[in-house]
């Protein structure tokens, strides 16, 4: 496990940060850059068979790789924090189902501050034929690295005809997910919102209105049933990835405005 870290010297606290499918912590240079501007060290790095990371592309055993990564990253986050710094939790897409099921099997996770979700896999918008899921079963226990498409476009993620060019031609980015992968997910999703009484600690969830990888009406409910500090927003009209959407600085102004506040109210 490899952690990169953006620091700032005048930190107030700490964001782990979890990419998402197909992509790389680089994705999120602009995103630490501006917690970096107000005050907030980013600790990140690439989920297991993504980006620089060892393995397989695409592919994992199990989605308990993925928690333990980011287990490392947030303990490392907590030993280096200073006395009563906050550190807070971000994932995007995937990298919001692994931080829901890292935050809901952490041992520590009141020593959290928060934890932030950008459209969180949580639910995907299309639903898996029968006779496909029946098939990838089958294909789970003869070839269970078998890669297959990921069915992600760069139109999909953002309207930003930069960020889809960027997209395309970024070669840490991978198009191909494993059988196993797929098994994986769709059971760390069922966790996700059986588990959710696990997830104790404030939390933001900023969702793409025009989302056609995650259902957004399931990211709400899976918000508005948790029975704790939750704030849930819509973003109408954006597509995927709302941090590389024309309106990323409001999203990120947002997110900015709840650090600050919710770092005010905490105690040790």
């Amino acid at each position: 496990m490899v952690t990169h870290k953006w620091l700032t010297s005048d930190q107030k606290g700490a964001v782990v940060l979890v990419h998402g499918t197909g992509e790389h912590y680089g994705r999120y240079e602009h995103v630490a850059t501006f917690l970096n501007q107000h005050g907030w060290a980013v600790y990140a790095g690439d989920l297991p068979g993504w980006g620089r990371s060892s393995g397989p592309r695409g592919h994992i055993d199990s989605f308990a790789q993925y928690v333990e990564t980011v287990r490392g990253w947030a303990e490392e986050a907590l030993a280096e924090a200073k006395e009563n710094q906050p550190v807070f939790v971000m994932g995007h897409s995937l990298g919001g189902l692994v931080a829901t099921r890292f935050v809901q099997n952490y041992e520590r996770r009141q020593e959290l501050a928060g934890l932030i979700l950008t459209s969180p896999c949580v639910q995907l918008k299309l639903a898996v034929p029968a006779w496909k899921a029946q098939l990838a079963q089958w294909l789970d226990r003869v070839w269970p690295t078998l890669a297959i498409p990921n069915g992600i476009t760069a139109d999909m993620v953002s309207r930003d005809k930069a960020v889809q060019a960027a997209y395309q031609s970024d070669p840490l980015n991978y198009p191909k997910v494993s059988v196993r992968w797929f098994h994986e997910l769709h059971r760390a999703m069922g966790q996700a919102w059986e588990e959710r009484e696990y997830l104790s600690i404030p939390l933001l969830v900023l969702q793409a209105g025009d989302d056609s990888i995650i259902d957004a009406d399931a990211v709400e409910r899976f918000a508005t049933e948790i029975c704790t500090d939750t704030e849930f927003q819509l973003f109408p009209g954006l597509r995927h990835e709302i941090l590389n959407e024309p309106e990323r600085e409001q999203v990120l102004q947002q997110i900015g405005t709840w650090l600050n506040k919710k770092s005010r109210n905490v105690t040790y």
